[in-house]
């Protein structure tokens, strides 16, 4: 695990002032740029007990062996459970930030920090933000906090007084297209313009199946029965399907309003013709829908349901009806 190049400067500025880094540091960003794994990589230097002289990790010490394996004692990382099928649920409850209750109260086990990653802390509830925000309140010792999000705008203020907001570095497109090849991905440019120029969420793309992606978007705008495509992408992650509907309603405003497509360029065809006939006003409706449908897809739905009404929505929006 290595600190990708377009962190690299901020990395080492944070390992630097290591002597005095506040008790909360608050990692802001665009999905899919690698805060989580800097989050993790900062901890494991943190916690190493012979750093180099950069003050990045050996890799080698009993520390990073143990953080390596999960198995740290003076680290704990924080996200939403999985259930019995491994699926995550929607949010951090309240019990989990508790529980860090006895944790903190330990005296650590290698005479260092004691750290707390929590991602991502938009997932924190009102109930289990105001636990953390008591926490913070009163820090103990050589605790740091380590809040990772894209979404800043959910988290409490009071929570975001607390903590030192560190902007992370979004890479250049040639930056972020040289990593890609160097990943193994001969042609980066378009799985870059579908992911936004995220590069680890471009990486994701890759490995998806594209034809799923491109057969949906074909199904919605054919004569299809709306049930019958609902039900053949109702095993689909719904978070996922709302992401290609939202890249895909955001080209469809791009090229009627500038005449730039983003997302789908291999697509363009088919978004300059939808975009010149559909409604505008109800396309500005449907992406807000589209944004209320994400934050509410890790909800218990009926799937089926759900998407058939999504679909029926989009038509006539498309159709300009």
């Amino acid at each position: 695990m290595n600190v990708y190049p377009w962190h690299k400067e901020i990395y080492e500025r944070l390992l630097k002032a290591k002597p005095g880094l506040p008790h909360a540091l608050l990692l802001k960003g665009r999905r899919g740029i690698g805060k989580l794994d800097f989050a993790r990589q900062l901890a494991r230097s943190l916690l190493c007990e012979s750093p180099l002289e950069d003050g990045s990790a050996c890799l080698s010490c009993t520390a990073c062996c143990w953080f390596d394996h999960d198995i740290h004692p003076d680290f704990r990382r924080i996200e939403p459970e999985t259930d019995e099928n491994g699926k995550k649920a929607g949010q951090i409850a309240i019990d989990q930030i508790r529980s860090l209750s006895s944790f903190m109260g330990m005296t650590t086990h290698r005479n260092g920090y004691r750290i707390i990653l929590i991602h991502p802390a938009d997932a924190m509830n009102a109930h289990s933000a105001n636990a953390l925000l008591k926490t913070l309140e009163e820090p103990q010792g050589k605790t740091l906090f380590i809040l990772v999000t894209h979404k800043l705008q959910q988290l409490l203020p009071t929570i975001l007084s607390r903590c030192r907001t560190i902007s992370m570095p979004f890479p250049k497109p040639n930056e972020a297209q040289a990593w890609l090849l160097e990943k193994g991905v001969p042609d980066p440019i378009p799985f870059l313009a579908e992911s936004g120029y995220a590069p680890l969420s471009a990486l994701e793309l890759v490995s998806e199946d594209h034809a799923s992606v491109e057969r949906f978007l074909k199904e919605i705008g054919s004569s299809s029965d709306p049930v019958s495509i609902a039900e053949a992408f109702q095993k689909t992650d719904l978070s996922m399907i709302l992401s290609w509907l939202q890249k895909w309603c955001h080209d469809l405003a791009s090229q009627a309003y500038a005449g730039k497509i983003r997302y789908f360029p291999g697509l363009s065809d088919r978004i300059i013709e939808i975009s010149g006939k559909a409604d505008k006003i109800e396309l500005m409706r449907f992406q807000r829908k589209l944004g209320h449908a994400q934050r509410i897809s890790t909800h218990p739905v009926n799937a089926r349901l759900f998407l058939e009404e999504l679909i029926l929505t989009y038509r006539r929006m498309a159709e300009g009806r």
